[in-house]
């Protein structure tokens, strides 16, 4: 792998597959294939919903990342739900991207693939399979607990937690991409199991889980759930919250009443750095899935964060909006809407992942410390002489 110093690196981008062509690497389920969300991801990646197949997935994909002028892009893998025992249960997986597939897209691409690395924390290989897995370049770990059943509390994934604190290169950490928040693309694991993002639990949750009524979801016990991180990360283990705990929808005091937010509860993550030793493990937070006109009213409180804590990200093929769009653009894309083009009313016509790039530096400003980030931090892994940022 080439060094990521001073490299612009989106440490969030999804890859998928059917199961139709490539079994053995991927598979959406039903429930996925019949979810709201489906539909928008297609439109995003610019794929006819009539004619979507594995080798039609996987050329969208590889095109956008062959195409972006980001250098690198961590493409994550999502391992199976495992039951409390340790035995994969496929069935129960609303969505699995195998590891194989995210090294065969590098295969194919070369090295602006980075493998984000998924092992489920109950599995009984657990270590082995995350050791195998650093030796072929994984760069972090993803885990999506509402849809691959992962309780944050348990002893598997405190000792899981505990062990990521020197399973990277030359005992070094390896870094947890771990959701906070609600979760609105990839389906819940259960019907209960939605809180398993959650790292609060305001009165709102607690009265909106009354009207849930046999399907209410679990009250998750947030106090030990940030006790555990805590004493992961004093042990050295790095955890990266995705997309700062944000809402989707909410964009204001009032809405947050009818959606659930984590941004405090990530800011107070945040927080925790200062009392850490300097170059041990911390808490980092990711800037994925930013660009909508719903999170729009969070940047001025998103600036306010530390900035060497940051990462970006683009949540790729989550919606992105041109928010800085100048004249001339609007202009175009009015012509083309008016022509028939009316996927272009939401659908920017570049890159995704540039476009995801450019608003966020339209905001944030264009060398903002986020965009590399986490080349600096990854060669301080693989690398100790580098510090780490």
């Amino acid at each position: 792998m080439t060094s990521l110093l001073g490299k612009i690196v989106d440490v969030h981008c999804h890859v998928g597959l059917l199961g139709d062509t490539w079994p053995q690497w991927g598979r959406l389920s039903l429930r996925f294939l019949q979810s709201s969300s489906y539909p928008f991801f297609l439109a995003y990646a610019r794929i006819d919903a009539k004619h979507v197949t594995d080798r039609v997935l996987r050329e969208a994909t590889e095109r956008v990342l062959a195409e972006s002028r980001v250098d690198h892009a961590v493409c994550l893998a999502l391992d199976h739900v495992h039951d409390p025992g340790g035995t994969a249960r496929p069935e129960q997986s609303t969505m699995w991207v195998a590891n194989e597939y995210v090294l065969e897209l590098r295969r194919s691409i070369g090295d602006k693939v980075l493998l984000g690395a998924s092992v489920h924390p109950y599995a009984r290989d657990f270590e082995d399979r995350v050791k195998a897995l650093v030796d072929q370049g994984a760069v972090l770990l993803k885990w999506l607990p509402s849809a691959q059943d992962i309780d944050l509390t348990s002893e598997r994934t405190m000792s899981a937690l505990r062990a990521l604190a020197h399973l990277g290169p030359h005992g070094n950490p390896l870094p947890l991409l771990l959701h906070a928040g609600g979760e609105y693309a990839v389906p819940p694991a259960r019907h209960d199991t939605p809180s398993l993002d959650f790292h609060s639990w305001s009165s709102w949750d607690r009265f909106w889980n009354l009207f849930r009524g046999r399907r209410h979801w679990r009250k998750p016990d947030v106090g030990r759930v940030q006790a555990s991180l805590r004493a992961a990360v004093e042990e050295g283990a790095i955890i990266i919250l995705a997309h700062c705990g944000l809402p989707y929808f909410s964009s204001g005091t009032a809405n947050d009443a009818f959606e659930h937010s984590d941004f405090d509860a990530v800011r107070g993550y945040l927080e925790l750095n200062a009392q850490l030793p300097t170059g041990g493990g911390r808490f980092l937070a990711d800037m994925s899935a930013f660009c909508t006109p719903f999170r729009q009213s969070f940047f001025p409180r998103l600036a306010k964060l530390p900035r060497e804590h940051l990462l970006f990200g683009s949540d790729f093929p989550t919606p992105v909006f041109e928010l800085s769009a100048d004249p001339k653009e609007v202009w175009r894309d009015f012509k083309a809407v008016m022509k028939g083009h009316l996927d272009r009313l939401v659908v920017p016509q570049d890159n995704l992942l540039d476009v995801n790039l450019r608003e966020l530096q339209a905001v944030f400003g264009q060398d903002h410390p986020m965009l590399t980030n986490f080349g600096r931090l990854w060669e301080g892994i693989r690398n100790p002489a580098t510090p780490p940022v």
